[in-house]
């Protein structure tokens, strides 16, 4: 199991299978890993430290880092207890600590409460998170405090699309990150009587895997568009993108795929191998990743990610490519057919259409993967608390 679980590249015995074919644990979670044929001794202890932070009143502000699903888990606590942090855009230094973009600062003047400093200490400490106390606002390099790149993050109320035509996997992936893994309350919303939704309750929508069709018409896409504009965030996850791509008024184009020249002379015993060259049945991909744009925070500049299907996209060119696949991108693990993997060349992996005051998020592939692609977590996490959250909605 061990092996199984940790091979850089799965075995396969046969193409012709019938469910995903890559899995490695390092991938999956984001770890670095190497590999040895000794045994390798640590130095390190396995005792795990509890952090105990103290509260300071004369403390300017709070910091701590943003790199893992646990910091975005404490973010969401300390918005359920209405306090207001703010993220930092640009890297910064300040009283002789460096930090990298997305960093949490929690200013005391934004929280003027009799007891905001013992219920931040309280949180911080039951989630486990370390915090640095500075004194000033003004940094050693970087923006200062009050900088414009220092944006506010406010309490994101979230809207989740259910009913026919979403994947019902899907849905329950996306459910069960908010209500066991980060913690945070969302609505659900049926697709019966999405068009009766007045969108302007919610600040995020986010719209599973599925076939919307018979949902998503023009007049939808149209209320869409306008709540959008006013300072919403969509999220789009998978076959969800089909009813946004090559439509009018959307950035998302498809990328054409080339297809084999069919003679008609293929064996019929060999029908079934022969197609296998188009299809990619949850196979390990490479990606690049613009990790100075929020919604990569946190990431380094490579990403790799389960893809389960050959759907490819063109790069947004009204818009911005956070993470997508160069023309020497091929699958490192899993089964991928020949076709398939031209395919995935230079196309789009997640990217943001920016529309007036927001945004639309395109995520081809599912971040959230039968929740365990840990490792993409970060992503979606991002999109809902880091995109558009400082704007005071119309």
């Amino acid at each position: 199991m061990v092996n199984v679980l940790f091979e850089p590249k799965a075995f396969l015995a046969d193409s012709l299978t019938y469910d995903i074919t890559a899995w490695s644990i390092p991938y999956a979670h984001g770890f670095e890993a190497i590999a040895s044929k000794t045994i390798v001794n640590s130095t390190k202890s396995t005792t795990t430290k509890t952090t105990t932070n103290l509260i300071d009143k004369k403390a300017y502000a709070y910091i701590s880092k943003w790199n893992s699903l646990d910091d975005a888990v404490f973010l969401g606590e300390l918005l359920k207890e209405n306090i207001t942090p703010r993220f930092s855009e640009k890297p910064f230094s300040i009283e002789g600590k460096s930090y990298e973009r997305g960093t949490l600062i929690i200013l005391r003047n934004d929280n003027k409460s009799v007891n905001f400093d013992e219920k931040l200490i309280e949180i911080a400490n039951k989630k486990q998170r370390k915090l640095q106390v500075v004194s000033t606002g003004f940094v050693s390099s970087g923006p200062d405090f009050g900088s414009p790149s220092v944006k506010p993050i406010n309490k994101q109320k979230i809207a989740l699309l259910s009913g026919e035509g979403s994947s019902s996997l899907s849905f329950g992936e996306i459910w069960h990150f908010f209500e066991t893994e980060l913690q945070y309350p969302i609505t659900i919303l049926n697709t019966d009587y999405f068009n009766s939704i007045n969108l302007s309750n919610y600040d995020v929508l986010i719209i599973p895997d599925g076939f919307y069709e018979d949902i998503l018409l023009k007049n939808t896409l149209e209320k869409i568009t306008s709540w959008v504009q006013s300072g919403g965030t969509l999220i789009a996850i998978d076959n969800a993108l089909q009813s946004f791509v090559d439509k009018e008024g959307f950035a998302l184009k498809s990328k054409e795929t080339e297809k084999e020249t069919n003679k008609n002379l293929t064996p019929y015993a060999d029908l079934e191998r022969k197609s296998v060259k188009d299809l990619i049945t949850g196979a390990i991909f490479k990606s690049n990743v613009d990790n100075t744009h929020p919604l990569a925070f946190g990431y380094k500049e490579a990403y790799f990610s389960l893809k389960l299907g050959n759907k490819s996209y063109s790069y947004l060119e009204k818009g911005i490519n956070v993470a997508y696949f160069t023309e020497e991108s091929k699958n490192i693990s899993g089964y991928a057919g020949s076709l398939a993997v031209k395919n995935i060349s230079e196309s789009l992996l997640f990217g943001e259409e920016q529309k007036g005051r927001g945004s639309i998020i395109y995520m081809v592939d599912n971040p959230l993967f039968r929740s365990f692609w840990d490792n993409g977590k970060l992503f979606l996490a991002n999109a809902v608390f880091l995109l558009n959250s400082n704007m005071i909605k119309k």
